[in-house]
C-alpha cells in the first residue's frame, strides 16, 4: 500500500490528527512527515498508540502538539535505543539478586516466596516488558523460548553468583521454570483480553522482596519412607555377611546413576565394628564425608536395623549442597532396615527400607525428589552387593 506523507501532513494540519497503522509507520516516515508537516504548520506533533486495534493490528495516533487527543491512547511513543529497553530488564534482574541475598541473609532459599512467588512475579514481568518492547503478544512458543532463556540466566546465576550447588539447582529447576511459564502465561492473557501492557506496574517486581520479608515461614516437618528391594543369587547367610562386611568399594563397582552427576557423592568404604556402645557401622563417602551408623537390631540372617550419628565433621564444606546436608533443618535420615527373605538355598531377597524427615514450605515437591534419591542410592548399595556376590 502506497502512503502519501503529503497528505497525511496537510489532514493533519487541519484536523489536528491522524490515524496510521503500525505497519505503515516507521521512524523513516515519521522524518518524513516532519519535513511535509512545515509547508502546513510550524507545530510538532506527537505519536500516541491507542488502546483500540483493528484486527489485532496495532494503531498510532498523530496528534499536534498542542492538542489534547480525545480517543483512549496510552502513553506517548517513541522509539528508544536497545540500551534503554534493556534498563527494565536490568533492574529486574537486580531486584532478583537483591531477593537471593537477602533470602540467604534470611536462611529463605527454601521457602515458597523465594522457590514459587519470586519466579512467578519474575515469568509476569518479563512478559510483561516484552510485550512493552515488542508492542505485541507473543505466541505461546516463543513465551517458552523467552523463560527458558531467564532460567537459563538464573540458574546460572545461582551458581556463579550466588554459589549454590548443582543439586539444589537441578531440583529447583522444575519448579522455578514452571512457576516462571504460569507467570509469564497469565500475563500474556492478561495483556491480551484485558489491557495493553505500559510502564505502570513495574513496582510489582518488589512484591517477592516484600513478602519474604513480611511473610512467615511455614515449614512443617514431614516423615517418609522409602523402601526398595532386590533378588540376589546368593545363600541368605553370605548376603547377611556382605552387608556386614562391606570393606572399600572400587570406582568400576559403582553403577552409574544420575544422582551423581547432580553432585552427590558415591559410597567408597563401610565397616562394623563392636565397640563399648554396641555394633557401629562406619561409612565413608567422597569428598571426605563421613559418619556412623549405630546398630539398633542385629537378628543374623533376618534382619539389620541402624540410625544415624552426624556430627560437625560428617559433611566437610563443599561435599554436599548447603540445603541437602543430612541431618540437617531441611532433612534428616532416621532409621534404616536391612530385611533378608530366603527364597531358595541359592536365592535371598533384600529389601532396604529408609525411614527419613524433610522440613520445607513445599515438602510435597521435596519428598519426590527425596524419594527419587534415596531409591537411586538404596539400588546402587544393593547392585554392589548383588555384583560381589554373583560374581566372585
Amino acid at each position: 500500500m502506497t502512503i502519501n506523507i503529503d497528505e497525511i501532513a496537510r489532514v493533519l494540519a487541519s484536523c489536528k490528527e491522524y490515524e496510521i497503522l503500525e505497519l505503515h509507520w516507521d521512524e523513516h516516515r515519521k522524518q518524513q512527515l516532519k519535513i511535509a508537516l512545515q509547508q502546513y504548520t510550524s507545530e510538532p506533533f506527537c505519536v500516541y498508540r491507542l488502546i483500540r486495534k483493528e484486527q489485532g493490528n496495532t494503531i498510532y495516533l498523530l496528534c499536534l502538539a498542542s492538542y489534547q487527543p480525545t480517543k483512549a491512547c496510552e502513553s506517548e511513543y517513541s522509539p528508544v535505543s536497545f540500551f534503554r529497553r534493556s534498563v527494565p530488564f536490568l533492574l529486574l534482574f537486580a531486584i532478583f539478586l537483591m531477593t537471593a541475598f537477602f533470602a540467604r541473609y534470611k536462611d529463605s532459599f527454601l521457602s515458597a516466596t523465594f522457590l514459587i512467588s519470586l519466579p512467578f512475579v519474575m515469568g509476569a514481568l518479563f512478559e510483561y516488558l516484552r510485550s512493552i518492547s515488542s508492542k505485541r503478544v507473543a505466541s505461546i512458543k516463543n513465551v517458552l523460548k523467552t523463560q527458558l532463556w531467564v532460567m537459563f540466566i538464573l540458574l546460572i546465576t545461582s551458581v556463579f553468583v550466588l554459589k549454590e550447588g548443582t543439586i539444589c539447582v537441578i531440583m529447583a529447576f522444575p519448579l522455578l521454570f514452571l512457576a516462571l511459564v504460569s507467570g509469564a502465561l497469565l500475563m500474556r492473557s492478561v495483556c491480551n483480553y484485558l489491557w495493553q501492557p505500559t510502564t505502570k506496574i513495574y513496582s510489582l517486581a518488589l512484591l517477592p522482596f516484600l513478602l519474604l520479608y513480611f511473610l512467615p515461614q511455614h515449614a512443617s516437618d514431614h516423615f517418609g519412607t522409602v523402601e526398595r528391594e532386590m533378588i540376589i543369587y546368593a545363600p541368605q547367610t553370605e548376603v547377611f555377611r556382605a552387608i556386614h562386611q562391606i570393606g572399600q568399594i572400587k570406582a568400576e563397582e559403582v553403577p552409574k546413576s544420575f544422582i551423581f552427576t547432580m553432585g552427590f557423592p558415591k559410597p567408597i568404604f563401610g565397616k562394623t565394628e563392636q565397640k563399648a556402645e554396641g555394633i557401629v557401622r562406619t561409612i565413608e563417602w567422597e569428598r571426605g564425608v563421613k559418619f556412623e551408623e549405630k546398630v539398633l537390631a542385629n537378628y543374623p540372617p533376618y534382619l539389620l536395623s541402624w540410625d544415624y550419628t552426624f556430627n560437625k565433621d560428617s559433611f566437610p564444606k563443599g561435599s554436599l549442597d548447603d540445603h541437602v546436608e543430612i541431618g540437617g533443618q531441611y532433612f534428616d535420615l532416621l532409621k534404616t532396615d536391612y530385611q533378608l527373605e530366603k527364597i531358595d538355598d541359592q536365592t535371598t531377597k533384600l529389601i532396604l527400607t529408609i525411614d527419613y524427615r524433610v522440613s520445607t514450605e513445599f515438602n510435597w515437591y521435596s519428598k519426590v525428589w527425596i524419594d527419587y534419591v534415596l531409591a537411586e542410592f538404596s539400588d546402587v548399595v544393593m547392585t554392589i552387593h548383588k555384583n560381589r556376590l554373583e560374581h566372585r
